[in-house]
């Protein structure tokens, strides 16, 4: 045993002379006091190291204090190597209950009062201060500093050089303005920048046709003949929009910020063509921070647009190019990441998409602690994510954690009327919604009732502050409808879902138009409600065609959601008693599954197997389970759902003609998914629980199997390649743009 602990020992490696004098200068100025004046004369890099040492050694007292002096502070932002330990060390003092970014917000203010400096000092550290506190997520402080900054430049002669400034306060400001959703604050901040920059207010409806003449003005705005308030040249001060690539590079930034702020407004086409005309801006000579920022926005509003092909491209060059400029523990590298997971969620790839938030949050809560608007958004993200990924297997409180940790957070750094916490709620709310749905039959009940009530709680409350932030005339405010709908449609209160739901429709038809794919989501769910609770069936028929059309046109016959309106209709022909239209509709929806299957799959000879899907015995056996069903004579319907099964399971391995796919193809085929659903639905009648929960969890070993295949057609995360900017620009843009 001793000889054992002293080769452990012997293979400890000691910390090196440099870090153990940083140690006992930490120590040492803890113990004796000493003044704040001592550590003045240090030069930026070892004053640098020595906070870290204290925040290494928790001595966030003292830590605390010497970050509070704004002159110290000031040192250190100009010092952006340390950038990631700085954000560390001031993240923890704040954690250990300072006010640390008050404290500087405030010093700033009371400097520019005092007019003990020189004005273009202060412009200086007002862009510099405002854009860390940005980043660092107190956006309240940023934007006191902001503010008083762009109000400094204003001040002066309104040269090309101090309009620059201020655009450079600008964008910084949007950038503050539109993630703490201050919107009104916001359009009056995109109002001057397009005032400076010499275009209209109305430029945004003129986006793209008129790219061309609104880069040319842009650019003839920025041009004077002062550069600089001295001659000669450029002093590292003067660094806002200097230099050969300023102009291009701070016009990239502010149709960055115009691209976001449309984006959290819900005007996904004009932060589309802002975010392409950033795009068309960048250089090789940009710097890699602003290349990054646009890459990632040009992305997010791919996203949206349901580009996904472009939006794939874009959102992995955004994690190649942070990964390489910031590396793997850096939060703009989380950043990045959250807007692949985003990318990986409307893809369907669920499970990928999972993991990558995780990831993301994991490097956010080693920067910033876990009392973050960072952490709390990326929690919140992720608890969507989970909430989606378990949709099917009911297990949702996992992802509950994550939205009531999120909540917790943002309620401890926002007013309770902000915006921020309307998406978090929401989030939550949808959650507990399934909670109540799924809990299993044979457990006490009594509790969903008060999880529904809760659901509704959270969803008016998202809903109100929604209307605070946008008025009713929004896009996500009709989201909040359309969730309301859904909610009392699980709440029996079809009255009341029928009012939401055609709120949500009108307000999306008004802004996006009768054929967006935001519309068709929210006619399928009246359809639906019209369906099976309200029994009115032709006005169900005229919306499940008009989702369908909507559907084919947008995204073509192998979307998702074409399943949920085959199914709707065939219901609703059943119904009518047509059963010849039931019957139409039904081969439409074998067909779905067959093009899902084939485009799955790449095998040869599977156009064949297809064919089989239409026999007569599938709507015999069908037939027979719902004839069953509806007699309450469970023991048949088992007995031909079986034989059901049985039937696609034969047509199955006949399918697939290559050796050793056929276990694997066959437990991933689409179909499975409805008879285990049957099953568990004829043993939960049965009271047979131990027989529903293992056909449940065949149901979510065939999820399981699908959500990896799907995660293995995406690339490893760090495998993304850097593709440089010309190719990457001529995939978007003509010769000629």
């Amino acid at each position: 045993m001793a000889d054992a602990s002293t080769s452990v020992r012997v293979k400890k490696i000691p910390d090196n002379l440099y870090e153990v004098c940083l140690t006992n200068l930490v120590n040492y100025i803890q113990k004796s006091k000493c003044e704040r004046n001592d550590l003045r004369s240090l030069p930026d890099t070892i004053l640098m190291d020595v906070y870290y040492k204290m925040l290494q050694e928790k001595r966030l007292c003292i830590l605390g204090a010497e970050l509070s002096e704004l002159d110290m502070f000031e040192r250190l932002l100009r010092f952006s190597s340390a950038q990631l330990q700085l954000l560390q060390c001031f993240q923890a003092v704040i954690e250990h209950g300072s006010k640390l970014s008050t404290e500087l917000a405030s010093g700033y203010l009371a400097r520019c009062d005092a007019n003990t400096k020189s004005c273009n000092w202060l412009i200086q550290l007002g862009l510099r201060l405002g854009g860390f506190l940005n980043e660092a997520g107190w956006y309240a402080d940023a934007q006191r500093v902001l503010l008083r900054c762009r109000d400094l430049c204003q001040a002066q002669p309104q040269t090309a050089h101090y309009k620059r400034l201020t655009l450079e306060c600008c964008h910084r400001l949007l950038n503050t303005q539109s993630a703490y959703c201050c919107f009104p604050a916001a359009a009056e901040t995109y109002a001057l920048a397009l005032k400076l920059l010499g275009l209209p207010e109305d430029v945004a409806t003129k986006l793209p046709d008129d790219s061309f003449s609104i880069a040319d003005t842009c650019f003839k705005a920025l041009q004077g003949d002062e550069e600089t308030p001295t001659a000669g040249a450029c002093a590292e001060e003067w660094c806002g929009a200097c230099g050969a690539w300023g102009g291009s590079a701070l016009l990239a930034l502010l149709c960055k910020e115009f691209s976001a702020l449309f984006f959290v407004r819900c005007d996904y086409s004009a932060a589309h063509a802002w975010s392409m005309h950033a795009l068309a801006l960048l250089t090789p000579h940009t710097p890699p921070k602003i290349t990054i920022e646009v890459v990632r926005a040009c992305g997010k509003a791919c996203v949206v647009k349901r580009r996904f092909s472009a939006a794939g491209l874009l959102v992995r060059q955004g994690v190649a190019l942070a990964r390489a400029a910031f590396g793997a523990a850096h939060p703009r590298y989380a950043h990045a990441l959250i807007d692949y997971g985003f990318y990986l969620l409307n893809i369907d790839s669920i499970t990928h998409s999972v993991v990558v938030y995780e990831e993301a949050l994991s490097t956010l809560r080693r920067v910033f602690g876990r009392s973050s608007l960072h952490v709390a958004t990326a929690q919140e993200d992720l608890a969507y994510a989970l909430y989606v990924l378990e949709y099917s297997s009911g297990r949702f409180y996992k992802a509950r954690d994550h939205a009531e940790r999120a909540i917790r957070i943002i309620e401890n750094l926002v007013p309770p009327d902000h915006l921020l916490l309307a998406s978090a709620k929401r989030v939550k709310a949808l959650i507990l919604e399934e909670i109540a749905l799924d809990t299993p039959a044979g457990q006490d009940m009594r509790a969903e009732p008060s999880l529904l009530e809760e659901s509704e709680s959270l969803h008016k409350a998202a809903l109100e502050l929604s209307m605070m932030a946008f008025g009713e005339m929004n896009v996500q405010t009709a989201k909040h409808y359309g969730n309301l709908g859904r909610l009392y449609q699980s709440m029996h209160k079809f009255q009341d879902a029928e009012t939401m739901h055609l709120k949500a429709i009108a307000i999306k038809e008004q802004l996006l138009g009768a054929e967006d794919y935001e519309v068709g989501l929210s006619v399928g769910h009246l359809a639906s409600l019209y369906n099976y609770h309200m029994n009115m069936h032709r006005a169900a028929e005229q919306l499940y065609l008009r989702s369908i059309s909507i559907s084919l046109k947008l995204f073509g016959e192998q979307y998702s959601g074409l399943e949920y309106d085959y199914r709707g209709l065939v219901h609703v022909f059943t119904q009518l008693k047509r059963h010849d239209r039931a019957l139409h509709y039904n081969v439409l929806l074998q067909h779905w599954h067959g093009t899902v299957r084939l485009h799955s799959t790449h095998t040869r000879g599977r156009a064949g197997a297809v064919g089989e899907q239409y026999s007569g015995l599938e709507y015999d056996y069908r037939g027979l389970v719902h004839v069953f069903t509806q007699l309450k004579r469970h023991d048949r319907a088992l007995h031909y759902n079986v034989l059901l099964q049985h039937w696609h399971g034969t047509v199955r391995l006949h399918s697939t003609h290559t050796r050793g796919r056929a276990g694997a193809v066959g437990e991933q085929y689409s179909g499975l998914e409805y008879d285990y659903r049957g099953l568990v639905h004829v043993f939960t009648q049965l009271k047979r629980h131990d027989r529903a929960l293992h056909y449940n969890v065949l149901l979510q070993h065939w999820h399981d199997l699908r959500e990896q295949s799907k995660a293995e057609q995406q690339p490893a995360l760090g495998d993304e390649q850097i593709i440089p900017l010309e190719e990457l620009q001529a995939k978007f843009f003509g010769v000629n743009d």
